[in-house]
């Protein structure tokens, strides 16, 4: 985001500055020295215009422009360009369930994970009733209670039931749980206003920053990649990572599809009638390692913070990344430079390397390891 630079009008309006505008307009036969009662009795109006002024009018300047507001005057803007705040979304995937033949699993069936000393329980539902056949294994869709990234899991965690139920011996994923965002940030939500607002009085004919637009529509999208032409005429690719810089997982690809093509109401159809097959897919990744030596930081921050700070700018960098298809040395370098708290570094690698990265067609950058040495 840019930096806000206030309009010369608000500069020399401190309280000084105006407290001896007000004393220099004073008849000469009043006493203007400090401690006197005009002197006394007007500063406290001198103080409340400096805070109009240089705050308060300030902040009014800046809620004015996208680029710059926050929060629900932020989601102001996002209404003139048509656009809504992304609220949190649910982490899916899928749970193998073992058992005696005939034990029926109702839909809404409730699974956990282990709480630990460092992370509370997570619970899940199943999405579908089923009854364990033959061979005793049954492998279902599952949908986290509750929103956020918090129920994004390992793979092996979910093995526990909510309540008990006879004939089931044992609940294992295994794959990792995703597709769990938080609600969308203000850098993101602003980086789509913009997007839309520079897009305005497009056709809307279904070029690649329309799919685009679309695809980002959907909750737990964080980015697209549009593939034109990719298995002749009239065929277009999207390839998608969620909100977290992750593939998309299975729900999120069937939700994209379904927005941009609506198959049970086609008075809702986005897709142009000039596209025969729209194909939605999970982008492919490359996974970028992070390390530096001799971190500092100062005591507004620790370790822990830096590294969710830095990976979270990643995210956004890694939208304006793929623009060039390019992870640039200097422009991470310098995120970490600007992690709030952050005083100094040695050694800062990509991969072990000073080199940028460059990101194939298809592909879209994501993060591995951070490895940072204080």
């Amino acid at each position: 985001m840019a930096e806000f630079v206030a309009p010369e009008f608000i500069d020399e309006n401190d309280v000084e500055s105006i407290h001896e505008r007000m004393m220099a307009v004073l008849p000469d036969d009043i006493d203007d020295m400090p401690g006197g009662f005009p002197y006394d009795f007007t500063m406290p109006t001198a103080i409340v215009k400096s805070e109009l002024i240089q705050y308060q009018l300030v902040q009014t300047l800046m809620l004015m422009f996208p680029m710059w507001a926050w929060g629900e005057w932020l989601d102001l803007h996002g209404s003139q360009a048509g656009l809504t705040r992304k609220e949190a979304g649910y982490a899916r995937g899928y749970v193998t369930i073992e058992g005696s033949l005939g034990t029926v699993i109702e839909k809404g069936f409730g699974i956990c994970t282990q709480a630990t000393d460092s992370a509370p329980s997570v619970s899940y539902i199943v999405d579908e009733s089923i009854v364990i056949p033959e061979d005793g294994s049954v492998t279902l869709p599952i949908t986290a209670e509750e929103p956020g990234t918090v129920s994004n899991v390992l793979a092996g965690t979910i093995t526990l039931m909510l309540k008990p139920i006879d004939g089931i011996t044992s609940i294992l994923n295994a794959e990792r749980i995703t597709g769990g965002t938080d609600e969308e940030t203000d850098d993101a939500f602003r980086i789509r206003i913009n997007e839309a607002n520079e897009s305005e009085g497009s056709s809307y004919i279904g070029n690649d920053s329309d799919y685009k637009r679309w695809a980002k529509e959907v909750v737990g999208i964080g980015d697209c990649i549009v593939i034109p032409t990719w298995n002749g005429p009239g065929t277009v690719k999207l390839a998608l990572v969620d909100s977290n810089g992750q593939p998309a997982n299975d729900q999120l690809v069937t939700d994209v599809y379904n927005h941009i093509v609506s198959p049970s109401d086609r008075s809702k159809r986005l897709l142009p009638t000039g596209c025969a097959e729209l194909t939605v897919v999970a982008a492919d990744t490359k996974l970028i390692s992070y390390s530096c030596e001799n971190l500092v930081f100062d005591s507004s921050t620790n370790l822990e913070r830096v590294i969710a700070d830095f990976k979270e700018s990643l995210i956004l960098y890694y939208y304006l990344a793929k623009n060039s298809n390019l992870v640039r040395y200097n422009q991470v370098h310098a995120i970490l430079s600007n992690i709030s708290g952050v005083l100094d570094f040695d050694n800062f690698r990509m991969d072990d390397s000073t080199d940028n990265i460059v990101l194939d067609g298809y592909e879209y950058a994501a993060t591995d390891k951070i490895i940072f040495n204080s």
